[in-house]
């Protein structure tokens, strides 16, 4: 009897290690796909203008065009790809192939042709006839007071003729991407045939930007000229109110360069690059109105100076997810610590992006399993998480188990037991197990009585008679 006991004990001790085995095989979460942190998405000059909840300045001109330098952001674009006269921010486009095409030291001799195309009202530097003058000077006399005698001198000393520096202008047009943009003469004096966009003109301004004397002389207030063959030194002072310190409009040195423009077909317009803590914009006004005195600066000077000052205030390149943000939860079985464990991001997400922007602003979609059987523990990949803001994608991030959760074998059990077709094994098993133990208590008692030498009784097989 002991001895069957015994194996009894035995099977039913392997049978429940099995069944633990099982279980924590059954136990084991599952896995999740694992991703490195994307870069944000970054838009270019040729993109749309990005969602702001701060809402941009009036700019006072029916066209306008602001983009981040650093990742070509496009923050405001008005009316930015419509044809308009440029007046004399054309002469950006002349300063650029000049500085392409030219040696800054060169002496050039001014001729009295030069002047042939101009009026008596144009816009002019004080250049003479066989006057010789450098190259950088010249580009002084155009870019501050926008000489046109110095854009038709310059023209003719790059290109042979002023019209063939014209076909040079629209040449460069073309290689720079302008789709909107056409020259035909080299200062910006009205033609009908002489137009470009908000967005074109900000692409001619970058890549004129690109060079150091471009930007040293149209940030500057004053030029000192040496004296001459034909003039005695002088200095020359900047239209642009933004630069001038003794202006009202002055933007307070945040200002590197820029360029003004005026014909009565054209308005007012307005080309600006400025820089505060590290980072840099540039802009384009076109169309404004010619709304104060000579000498003074009209409205769209204030309207470029709020578009700056909106520009740096109400962006910033910031973390928009930080390693440990909960972006998400998952289920989580069988364990007495909790039912889910929190998703958090296993690195960060940095974007250029309105300035105070929150987790709550963002759209985050979660990649993550429907569910997780305990253990689960802390850092365990879960899935990724996509984060976007008005519909711009920002990055990707990997998602990972915020906290640990044992495994209950208790909460196991009961929820193993609370499906029927285990309950009916169960209880198959029982009755088998009962039925076995019957069939072996039986076996042994007649093994026993056997072993005792008792024979069992018999009936009579006939009658006995007296004699």
């Amino acid at each position: 009897m002991k001895l069957y006991g015994g194996i009894a004990k035995k099977l039913g001790r392997a049978a429940a290690a099995v069944a633990c085995a099982l279980a924590v095989a059954l136990a084991a979460p599952a896995a999740a796909i694992a991703t490195d942190v994307a870069a944000p998405l970054q838009a270019s000059v040729d993109g749309e203008e990005l969602a702001n909840p701060t809402a941009a300045p009036e700019t006072n001109t029916p066209a306008a065009f602001l983009v981040d330098r650093d990742n070509g952001q496009v923050l405001l674009a008005k009316d930015a790809d419509s044809r308009r006269f440029p007046a004399s921010t054309t002469k950006i486009m002349t300063a650029l192939l000049v500085l392409e095409h030219a040696s800054l030291d060169d002496v050039v001799t001014v001729q009295a042709d030069d002047f042939s195309q101009l009026s008596e009202d144009s816009m002019m530097s004080g250049l003479k006839a066989d006057e010789q003058i450098t190259v950088k000077d010249l580009l002084a006399c155009l870019l501050l007071p926008s000489g046109n005698d110095a854009a038709y001198v310059l023209a003719r000393h790059v290109g042979g003729t002023w019209q063939g520096f014209v076909d040079l202008m629209n040449q460069k047009a073309v290689e720079l991407g302008c789709k909107d943009t056409h020259f035909a003469n080299p200062c910006g004096l009205h033609d009908d045939d002489h137009y470009t966009t908000a967005r074109d003109l900000c692409r001619i301004f970058e890549a004129a930007l690109e060079e150091p004397t471009f930007c040293e002389i149209a940030g500057s207030a004053t030029w000192e000229l040496p004296a001459t063959n034909q003039n005695p030194a002088r200095e020359l002072e900047t239209t642009d109110f933004l630069i001038d310190p003794a202006s009202d409009a002055y933007a307070g040195g945040l200002v590197t360069a820029g360029k003004t423009g005026y014909t009565l077909e054209g308005g007012k317009c307005l080309v600006a690059s400025a820089q505060k803590d590290g980072r840099h914009l540039a802009a384009v006004t076109l169309g404004g109105a010619n709304d104060a005195g000579y000498g003074e600066p009209t409205s769209n000077f204030y309207g470029m100076r709020d578009l700056i000052n909106w520009g740096f205030d109400a962006w910033e390149n910031t973390t928009v997810v930080a390693d440990g943000d909960e972006l998400g939860c998952v289920a989580v079985r069988l364990s007495e610590d909790g039912t889910s464990v929190g998703a958090v991001a296993d690195g960060g997400i940095t974007a250029f992006v309105p300035t105070g922007l929150t987790l709550d602003d963002l759209t985050i979609t979660a990649d993550l399993p429907d569910g997780l059987t305990a253990p689960v523990k802390k850092g365990d990949p879960l899935g990724q998480a996509s984060v976007s803001y008005e519909g711009r994608e920002l990055g990707t991030v990997a998602l990972a188990a915020g906290t640990s959760l044992a495994w209950s074998p208790a909460l196991f059990v009961r929820d193993w037991l609370s499906v029927p077709a285990n309950l009916a094994i169960v209880v198959g098993a029982a009755v088998a197990v009962v039925a076995l133990i019957v069939l072996i208590v039986a076996f042994i008692r007649r093994r026993k009585s056997a072993a005792s030498g008792k024979q069992p009784k018999r009936a009579a097989s006939g009658k006995h008679f007296k004699s």
